[in-house]
């Protein structure tokens, strides 16, 4: 669906907001989302003070959040073992984890997935997520997407939520029964998980762990928990 409209704030006057200056504006399907600037660092929001992504701008390859981090360690710990060919990301934000990716795993081709278009095309505009062979995006939802997927990942990361939380559909036994078996043998699945929303959380860490032993980290700095399970 078309982009309803697209601006940037005049200069000036300035427009400030969450404590930054609007740099850009626009409004599709779904909601606002308006990318701020302060002074060290440019963060995306989608119509709430909530950071949906931060980009520092004397450090552009530090992932800001800690959960974040703990998928980028997973992932590079799993790369030891097995040399990583593909990894599917449902969920895209402002990119800076597939933009880290990038430059930590040379050859890993990526397979970006977001139900909203603008959200890729500010990943790349403004979070500098790079338009390379190695990255491909698809704008739809991610649930449609795996139905309709006939490929295998080495690595699937589920990174997927809206103004109430995950969507059910993302803790549904039939989509979570495809994450599994759209990952390559041996393979790795992490979920984002969120603890202010135990009942969601509670159905896909009970999934996963009628499969196999599983590992969970929670993170120190927010409400996140990583679930982590190979195949």
């Amino acid at each position: 669906m078309a982009k309803l409209f697209r601006f940037k704030p005049a200069n000036p006057p300035t427009k400030q907001r969450y404590g930054g200056e609007i740099i850009h504006a626009e409004r599709d399907e779904y909601g606002l989302i308006q990318v701020i600037d302060s002074q060290i660092c440019r963060s995306l929001h989608f119509d709430s003070a909530v950071k949906q992504s931060r980009y520092f701008f004397q450090a552009p390859l530090n992932l800001a959040f800690e959960y974040q981090q703990v998928l980028e360690q997973k992932i590079a710990d799993f790369s030891y073992k097995k040399p990583l060919r593909n990894l599917l990301m449902l969920g895209v934000g402002g990119g800076s984890l597939a933009s880290k990716l990038f430059i930590s795993e040379p050859k890993l081709h990526m397979t970006l997935v977001d139900l909203r278009r603008s959200v890729i095309d500010i990943a790349h505009d403004f979070f500098h997520l790079p338009f390379h062979a190695n990255i491909q995006t698809t704008a739809l939802d991610a649930a449609e997407f795996i139905q309709l997927n006939n490929q295998a990942y080495d690595v699937i990361v589920v990174d997927i939520f809206n103004e109430n939380g995950m969507p059910d559909a993302f803790c549904q036994p039939a989509f979570l029964k495809q994450l599994v078996q759209q990952t390559k043998a041996p393979g790795l699945v992490l979920f984002n998980l969120w603890q202010s929303t135990p009942e969601p959380t509670l159905k896909v860490i009970q999934f996963f762990e009628s499969l196999g032993p599983i590992e969970l980290f929670p993170i120190n700095s927010s409400k996140n928990l990583i679930l982590q399970f190979q195949v």
